[in-house]
Formats: C-alpha cells, sequence, structure tokens
C-alpha cells in the first residue's frame, strides 16, 4: 500500500512541477513580450509557443489523454521561453551587424540561387502553393506531437528533445550571426507576401496575426523552417518506412517553398538540415547511453549472482 501512495504521490508531484513549468514559463514569456513592447515598441515573434498554447490543449482534450497533458505542458513551457528569448534577440539587434549570405550561395552553386528558382518556377499557382507549404512546419509539430506520442514513446522523446535542442542552437546562431534573408538584403522578391494576398479571406486573417509579431527578422541562418521538416521526416522514418516516405514531400515542398518565396538562402536551407541532424544524432546518442546504463547490472548485484553459480 505505501509503495502505491508512494508511486501516486511521485506521478502527481510529476505533473504538478510540468503544470509549474508551464505556468512559470507563461509568465516569463508575457513580461518579456510587455518588456520588449515598452522598450522598443514591438512585440516578440509570437508562433511556435503561442500556437501551441491554443493547440495541444485543444487536442489533449480531445484525445483525453491526461498523461499526453502533462507531458504537452513540459513542451509548452519549453517553447514559451524560447520564443520569448527569440524576440528580444530580433530587438536587441543593431541593423549595421546583419550579415548577408549571397555569397555563399555564389560560391556554393556559382550564383544568386533564390532568384534563378523564382524566375524557373514564378507562376501565381506557384506562388501559391509555396506559401501553404511554408506556413505547414508549426502544423507539422502539432501533427509530430500527437502522432508520436500515440505511436511511440520512445519516437515521442527523442523528437521533442531533439526540437528543443534545435531551436536552441539556432537561437545561440541568432544572436552571434544575425543573417538577412533574401528579400531584405535586396537579392529576391519578397513572394511571400505576394502569396499571403492570394490566400482565402480566412486564411490571410491568420497569417497576418501571425506576422505581425515577428521581430527577429534578421534569423535567416539556420532556417528553422528546413530544420522542422526534416526533424519531422527523420522521425516519421523512425516511426516507420510508410510513415517516412510519405513525410518526403511534405518536407521537399517546405525546402522549396522558403528558397521560392525569398525567405532564405540555399545555405540557410542547407544549415537547417545540419543543425536537425546533429540535434537528432546528439539525442539518440544520450538516450542511447541512458538505456544501456539502465540495463547494466550494478556490481553488487552481480557479485551477489557469481556467488550463487
Amino acid at each position: 500500500m505505501d509503495k502505491i501512495d508512494t508511486s501516486q504521490r511521485s506521478v502527481n508531484n510529476g505533473a504538478l512541477s510540468l503544470n509549474s513549468a508551464l505556468i512559470v514559463a507563461v509568465l516569463i514569456y508575457l513580461t518579456v513580450v510587455m518588456a520588449t513592447y515598452l522598450r522598443f515598441r514591438t512585440f516578440p515573434e509570437i508562433t511556435l509557443g503561442a500556437i501551441a498554447v491554443l493547440i495541444l490543449p485543444a487536442i489533449a482534450l480531445a484525445t483525453k489523454s491526461k498523461e499526453f497533458i502533462r507531458n504537452s505542458a513540459l513542451v509548452m513551457a519549453v517553447l514559451l521561453t524560447y520564443e520569448a528569448l527569440q524576440g528580444v534577440t530580433g530587438a536587441l539587434i543593431h541593423p549595421g551587424n546583419v550579415a548577408s549570405l549571397a555569397w555563399v550561395d555564389q560560391a556554393l552553386v556559382g550564383s544568386n540561387f533564390a532568384l534563378d528558382v523564382q524566375r524557373a518556377f514564378a507562376s501565381p499557382t506557384i506562388t501559391l502553393i509555396a506559401t501553404g507549404f511554408y506556413g505547414l512546419h508549426v502544423f507539422l509539430i502539432m501533427i509530430a506531437f500527437v502522432l508520436f506520442w500515440f505511436k511511440n514513446k520512445v519516437v515521442y522523446r527523442g523528437y521533442t528533445y531533439s526540437l528543443v535542442l534545435t531551436s536552441y542552437l539556432a537561437l545561440f546562431t541568432f544572436v552571434a550571426l544575425p543573417t538577412a534573408p533574401p528579400w531584405m538584403a535586396g537579392t529576391a522578391e519578397n513572394l511571400l507576401k505576394t502569396g499571403d494576398t492570394m490566400l482565402p479571406t480566412g486564411f490571410q486573417i491568420v497569417a497576418a496575426a501571425l506576422q505581425s509579431g515577428e521581430s527577429d527578422l534578421v534569423a535567416a541562418f539556420p532556417s528553422l523552417h528546413a530544420a522542422y521538416a526534416t526533424l519531422f521526416s527523420i522521425f516519421m522514418f523512425k516511426l516507420g518506412r510508410k510513415y517516412g516516405l510519405a513525410s518526403l514531400p511534405v518536407a521537399g515542398g517546405v525546402y522549396f517553398s522558403i528558397i521560392y518565396l525569398g525567405q532564405h538562402y540555399l545555405v540557410d536551407l542547407l544549415g537547417g538540415i545540419a543543425y536537425a541532424a546533429i540535434s537528432t544524432y546528439a539525442i539518440q546518442t544520450l538516450m542511447n547511453r541512458r538505456r544501456n546504463s539502465r540495463l547494466e547490472l550494478p556490481p553488487s548485484t552481480v557479485a551477489r549472482h557469481l556467488s550463487t553459480t
């Protein structure tokens, strides 16, 4: 009976700590948002964290999974804190310190790759489709959370840890090397702006609401759109070959959209893929070591076993 009570208390304490983490993160997020607005008259970026707060609880209630609610609370706490920090980063960066990586694309492929892609595929239909793919990265995360949670808890943990690590590695890079997207540097057109006007009215309102709060526009390298799409595909393959294959056109669509719409250089895309791969490898290595350490018998157990044989 004592063991059961202790176990139940442990579960309750775990739920409390996760809920506390979410509350603290929300308070940090709101404090930073207001402080940034009062100081710089601009709002920090409101994408992943804000959307997660709105969508994940609804999904949790629909699935009636209390365990999912507890786990998603921790994920939302981390995302909200990341969002607040990224917003501050964008507000603090001086325009004179922003670099353009157009020269890297020139060195890699010998041309202005983003502009070449725009000229080769430019059409209203392609622009509209690309705009749709561009906005998918956030919803891919929400889909991944739910799918991986109910299909494979190990994949879910690996994905969430890798997502967090990728985000913070990118954040450090944004601080150390703020970079301008092609449209801002004048090396390609901002077709995302054109694509937004082509969306149905309801989608235009959503897109405008999300983009109105962006303050970190000089965070092109690495592309988190590419990184998140890559993570989604990597862990879909871990879930199963058929899931992985189904994810490839989605990831490819995101890759194409960020270049075609003038939001990223090729090097930004490659950087996003690299950050996702590095994070996945690091997290997988840590998880494997932890699993192996649990499988190893302690010396006292080994000695006791040998004495009885």
